[in-house]
């Protein structure tokens, strides 16, 4: 007896799905997830969602799962449905090699036998030798790189509250400045950047992308009703903000923002022109992020991101490279090895579905 595999029938199984799910995460977040799960399974703008079950022949039951949801995806503008696969929960007493490779398995001989165009993960860190050995090809690191705005929580971090923290804060804060001042003065394109009053997306997100899409040999969909499900919808964002690029009252680039404490992250990002709105746009968000006392703001980009070499323009970086792999299977058509090669997408937190 071993463990074998079954497709989940959806929505007969989402109880099972669920269960499985929940029981091998904190239970501290289970209400969130809870709500994050509905979304991902009845939401999606490109289908419902694929799951696949591992069964314990000698019990009977169901000891982990593993999901595949559908994303459009823009290949040399061309468009092609591709699955985003995650949620691999696997129970503890079951945590061998065997039952993950054959979840994954299950999901890459769809795609060999042309069920799918291709398929994309960002595995975290356990699961990238199971991917690998099932046949993905790991091309990257959506990675998240972080930069300093301003020393408040460092200092107080360092030294404690107190007043000879406000005081290095005071003094360090004009230095930051200074670092990103010639950045500054190097993009003045007509255009400028506006928090958007409310947290809706319009007809001139799908003109933008339209435009924008040419730019990027492989990009995932960003119309306006991809944007409202992936942020309006879901559950997971709670305190986030547009800021919009605009020029002679037409949109040109947007920047979603979440917050966290004095923290902020680039949850997505596009602009129609890269050399001359990438720039702008990021100037734009922290001019207005900076004077509110935002400290960090940090983006999840690809390895080839134009974003990442802007960013160390405005002050001291990070990077966290924790369960940040890109994984991708495709078929063996040769039109489709262009999504292969990581220089050639364009990925943001966007992308991922958490």
């Amino acid at each position: 007896m071993g463990i074998v595999i079954r497709e989940a029938e959806l929505p007969a199984d989402r109880g099972i799905l669920l269960d499985t799910l929940l029981r091998n995460r904190s239970q501290a977040d289970n209400a969130l997830r809870q709500a994050r799960f509905e979304w991902s399974l009845a939401g999606n703008p490109y289908g419902k969602p694929r799951a696949w079950l591992a069964m314990d022949e000698s019990s009977g039951k169901v000891i982990g799962s593993v999901s595949a949801f559908p994303r459009r995806v823009l290949i040399n503008g061309k468009p092609a449905l591709a699955w985003n696969g995650g949620d691999t929960s696997i129970d503890q007493q079951f945590r061998t090699l065997a039952p993950a490779l054959k979840l994954r398995r299950a999901i890459k001989e769809c795609v060999d036998r042309g069920e799918m165009r291709f398929l994309y993960s960002h595995p975290v860190d356990r699961m990238r030798a199971v991917l690998e050995k099932v046949g993905h090809i790991v091309i990257g690191k959506l990675a998240r790189h972080g930069v300093i705005l301003r020393f408040d929580r460092f200092a107080q971090n360092a030294v404690g509250g107190n007043f000879f923290a406000t005081t290095l804060a005071r003094a360090a804060n004009p230095l930051l400045q200074a670092w990103s001042w010639r950045g500054n003065l190097a993009h003045r394109n007509g255009a400028a950047v506006r928090l958007q009053t409310e947290n809706r997306f319009g007809d001139e997100y799908d003109a933008l992308f339209e435009g924008a899409a040419k730019n990027h040999p492989v990009i995932s969909e960003r119309s306006a009703q991809f944007l409202a499900w992936r942020f309006s919808q879901n559950p997971l964002h709670r305190d986030w903000r547009i800021f919009r690029l605009e020029a002679e009252n037409r949109l040109r680039g947007y920047a979603v923002v979440d917050f966290t404490g004095d923290g902020a992250r680039i949850l997505d990002f596009l602009v129609e022109d890269q050399a001359g709105d990438l720039g702008t746009l990021l100037i734009g968000v922290i001019r207005e992020l900076r004077p509110k006392g935002i400290c960090s703001v940090s983006v999840r980009a690809n390895d080839h991101n134009p974003i990442l070499s802007l960013l160390r323009s405005f002050g001291p970086t990070s990077l966290d490279t924790v369960n940040s792999g890109i994984a991708i299977h495709a078929s063996a058509d040769e039109s489709d090895r262009i999504v292969l090669n990581d220089s050639n997408w364009f990925m943001t937190q966007a992308d991922r579905d958490n």
